[in-house]
């Protein structure tokens, strides 16, 4: 008897028992996010340097976007609203591009703001439909905690871009509800531009839209709104700081230009994504099937079309190498909020209400929780507790001996060869303005896939043009090129871990 009043409390409180486990959750993650951001880990959410880099050009009034080809031999890959907006947060706050940790700490602060915000909109957008707080919250817990698994809305321009996807649906469900008003289209493609601005992927936001109109044979409005979202896009190539609309595009299409692999979907997106939240796809698409086959609402309609097409497109560009589990963050967002609506829909309430439903449904929800804090508790304690203070003071004491000892000047270049262990990331920061090839990753595969050129790049070395060479002590300079440094270089000095080559002329 007692046993059986127990499963019946547990049946009753399942809910109330996963917030009150999610709500804890949350707060640990939070303190572990906390003490990863102020860290001096260089790379806490995976190719991080790819969003410094550009911040710190902007704050020290330089370029974003060159020719990939000539040198510095540098590819932007991200659109420019995040960057900007973080640099001119420390422009405001007085902070320079060589304070590095600085730099960090801002993008870092940012991306946890957006997140934050993009959370706690989903919970307000889900209260005010569905009126049922303790769903709301969940969802938008769940949403939070496969966030944080992912790690990669950190120091990421996709912080920002899932803040954007929120306020997307947000425009469009008040464009089409009964009693909606079309003008909130026009709001929604504006954010949808400004999205692609953000990151090349936000561009599927407007692909939704425009794709919904066109299955709707809504013709004037698809006409009339791309029309507004062309002035929008010229708008922002306009006043962003993109230099030339050509250098623009070169790097954010050229950057992101990598050969596809099964090896490398199924090392950072599958064992990621559709392993543990399989119940989550599966779930979508019972759904979609549903509100298809009984067409509920416009909103839902256009929902599930986005869920739809989000996936498409997060499935066909993960194959790509330096591609994550991040391109279906969107989709998450999306199919969250859905599947959330649907459960809430006065018309399948009663399909929700047994108690199998809810206990597996909590079940579920609690397992997620755990799962996501114990990786994420897991991922950041290197980083948390690794000595990278001592890597970040021993390259910011290189970087100070040339250009304090050896006075080293603009367009005078200095290649830097990587550890194994992260050293001399930092270096390419600390030598912002005069790193030869800050993001080796993105050249290299650049060269392989024979998207640039970098011819160049051996005719300086040729010809005695790097300044300097960089690498750990002990070890012969190389580079990710493959060319050979053979004669062209002499041993300088030594500071702390790191020799120092000169150019032998």
């Amino acid at each position: 008897m007692e046993i059986n009043k127990s499963l019946i409390w547990v049946r009753d409180k399942s809910f109330v028992i996963a917030l009150i486990f999610g709500l804890i959750s949350a707060l640990i993650l939070l303190i572990i996010k906390f003490q990863a951001s102020i860290s001096y880990h260089p790379d806490i959410s995976g190719s991080e340097g790819s969003s410094i880099v550009p911040i710190q050009l902007l704050v020290s009034g330089n370029p974003i976007y060159l020719d990939p080809e000539d040198a510095p031999f540098r590819l932007s890959q991200y659109a420019p609203v995040y960057s900007t907006i973080v640099a001119t947060f420390c422009k405001v706050v007085g902070w320079s591009a060589l304070e590095v940790h600085k730099i960090y700490l801002a993008s870092r602060l940012w991306s946890n703001l957006f997140v934050l915000a993009t959370v706690g909109l989903v919970g307000v957008f889900l209260n005010r439909l569905t009126k049922k707080p303790f769903i709301a919250i969940i969802a938008s817990l769940y949403i939070f905690h496969v966030l944080s698994f992912w790690f990669l809305t950190t120091s990421r321009p996709d912080s920002l871009l899932i803040l954007l996807t929120i306020l997307f649906i947000f425009s469009s469900y008040n464009a089409l509800k009964e009693d909606g008003n079309q003008i909130w289209f026009y709001a929604a493609i504006f954010i949808a531009v400004t999205a692609f601005f953000v990151k090349q992927s936000g561009a599927i936001l407007a692909i939704s839209a425009g794709v919904y109109w066109i299955l709707n044979r809504e013709w004037k409005t698809l006409l009339s709104l791309t029309a507004f979202g062309m002035v929008v896009m010229g708008l922002y190539l306009a006043i962003l700081p993109i230099n030339t609309i050509d250098l623009f595009f070169t790097n954010i299409i050229g950057g992101v230009a990598n050969s596809a692999s099964w090896d490398w979907f199924y090392d950072w997106t599958l064992q990621h994504w559709l392993l543990q939240f399989a119940p989550l796809i599966i779930a979508n698409v019972i759904v979609s099937g549903y509100i298809i086959y009984y067409r509920y609402s416009n909103f839902l309609l256009f929902l599930t079309l986005c869920c739809f097409l989000t996936f498409v497109f997060a499935t066909s560009t993960a194959f790509k190498i330096g591609a994550g589990v991040g391109y279906y963050q969107d989709y998450l967002i999306l199919s969250v909020i859905q599947i959330t609506l649907f459960i809430a829909h006065s018309a399948n309430t009663y399909r929700f209400q047994q108690g199998f439903f809810k206990i597996a449904a909590s079940f579920y929800m609690i397992f997620a929780f755990l799962h996501c804090t114990l990786f994420v508790f897991m991922k950041y304690k290197s980083a948390i507790h690794s000595n990278f203070e001592r890597n970040y003071i021993d390259e910011r004491n290189v970087s100070e001996y040339l250009y304090h000892e050896k006075n080293l000047k603009p367009r005078e270049w200095v290649y830097i060869c990587g550890g194994n262990n992260l050293e001399g990331y930092f270096l390419n920061h600390f030598l912002v303005n005069n790193s030869l090839i800050p993001f080796a990753d993105l050249v290299y595969l650049a060269n392989l896939n024979g998207t640039f050129r970098f011819d160049k790049f051996e005719s300086m070395v040729r010809r005695r043009e790097i300044k300097y060479v960089i690498s750990l002590k002990g070890i012969v300079p190389t580079n990710i090129l493959n060319v050979d440094f053979a004669n062209t270089l002499k041993y300088s000095s030594t500071v702390g871990p790191y020799d120092i080559y000169e150019a032998d002329k």
